[in-house]
């Protein structure tokens, strides 16, 4: 009867292990996924910036899969469910769906019209 008990404790210490492990899991992977979405779009947005300023602007950056687009002057950067967006000074109308990797994001500011070009 002893031997049960404890069998049955380590099984329950088992799961409890296994249960807790998966919830921080989880969290960490959430986590992780708002600081991609936020690293991105604050490089983003500053080449966006950089371009209505200057006419053009160029940032090398390492993305997890993810779309950046504009439209009716609003910028926004989406991973995964998560979505941030900052209104801007121009006219735009573009949606780049990005695999992960490291790619170059190029704006052109010209006329008031924002374009973006991933490679």
């Amino acid at each position: 009867m002893t031997e049960l008990v404890e069998y049955a404790l380590a099984i329950m210490a088992s799961t409890l292990l296994v249960t807790g492990s998966v919830v921080v899991y989880d969290s960490f992977t959430s986590y992780e996924s708002g600081l991609q979405l936020r690293g991105a779009f604050t490089v983003v947005a500053e080449a966006a910036n950089g371009a209505l300023v200057n006419g053009s602007a160029a940032s090398t950056l390492s993305l997890p899969e993810s779309t950046i687009g504009c439209e009716g002057g609003t910028l926004y950067v989406s991973v995964g469910s998560g979505a941030i967006s900052q209104g801007i000074s121009a006219k735009c109308d573009f949606q780049a769906k990005v695999q992960a990797g490291t790619h170059l994001v190029s704006f052109k500011a010209a006329s008031g019209q924002l374009d973006l070009e991933v490679t």
